[in-house]
């Protein structure tokens, strides 16, 4: 499998993991309007997934279990849905984001190829602009537990060795 091949199969595994994770966990929140933000997020990352599936060569890979994790976490964690959406605007959604630059290096001049990364560029940055005009400063955040469970969240991608991205190794 060639080095494009392999990060379009891995930035396809991480929109994969976040479409599934916030397609499922979005039902059990408790604050309708994150509700309705979860599942549009699901769908837009559900989207991408079928688009990045596309260009695949070859069997899709199972969703990266990272991302599952800390998504599942978060809806765990939190019945409002509050810590689901941090966890995508400052846990998940950034270290996509550079996995996604880390992926543009391997076929710099193939337009196609970039153009599929630019969709999950932008449609990561779209959503953590919308959830943050969703949440702005909210009582949550003076929670001691809720932000245990957020600190949780970082701690966690960082033991698994994801501090700044999802290493396409793991």
């Amino acid at each position: 499998m060639s080095a494009r091949s392999a990060s379009l199969a891995h930035v396809f595994a991480c929109t994969d993991a976040l479409y599934a994770s916030l397609g499922e966990g979005a039902p059990r929140v408790g604050v309708d309007a994150y509700v309705v933000r979860l599942h549009e997020m699901s769908r837009r990352f559900g989207a991408l997934t079928l688009d990045l599936r596309a260009h695949l060569d070859g069997e899709a890979p199972a969703p990266l279990a990272i991302v599952r994790q800390l998504m599942d976490r978060a809806f765990a964690d939190d019945a409002s849905g509050a810590l689901a959406l941090y966890a995508l605007a400052m846990v998940v959604g950034p270290r996509l984001l550079v996995t996604v630059r880390d992926a543009r290096t391997h076929d710099p001049h193939d337009q196609e190829y970039q153009g599929l990364l630019d969709q999950v560029a932008a449609t990561t940055v779209a959503e953590i602009h919308l959830i943050a005009g969703l949440t702005g400063p909210q009582e949550v955040g003076d929670d001691p537990q809720w932000r245990a469970a957020a600190r949780a969240l970082v701690d966690l991608a960082d033991a698994s060795g994801n501090a700044e991205s999802f290493v396409a190794s793991r």
